[in-house]
């Protein structure tokens, strides 16, 4: 499975961005990645599903995330995030409130796909 996939739902589309059970250097190597996907979408557009599943987190990783969910905002309609806990859920405060987003967070993918189909 790639990291990044564009899923169709009926008219909308969902951008997967997988970061679960990724080891710092590999979630580095996946968001530039993912911003050049979500960069070609139309201003606030974009439908996003994040899943940081069992990821490993560092300082460089939780920069990255940040500059990552700041580039995408003219982009984003709704983002939702899976796999959030202990350490995830500080810095996915802190992400929301630097980019004064909402980013909701669930506890798998279905829940978090269907709330961004209402989107």
């Amino acid at each position: 499975m790639e990291r990044i996939e564009i899923q169709k739902y009926e008219s909308k589309s969902i951008v997967l961005v997988d970061l679960s059970k990724l080891k710092p250097d590999e979630t580095i190597k996946i968001l530039p990645e993912a911003q050049k996907i979500i960069s070609k979408m139309g201003e606030k557009s974009a439908l996003i599903l994040t899943d940081v599943t069992g990821a490993n987190y560092n300082r460089e990783v939780a920069d990255g995330i940040k500059e990552f969910v700041k580039n995408n905002s003219p982009y984003v309609k709704a983002s939702a995030v899976v796999g959030v806990e202990g350490i995830s859920d500080v810095l996915l405060q802190t992400v929301i409130f630097l980019s004064r987003r909402e980013i909701k967070s669930f506890n798998n993918r279905v829940d978090a796909t269907n709330w961004l189909l209402t989107h």
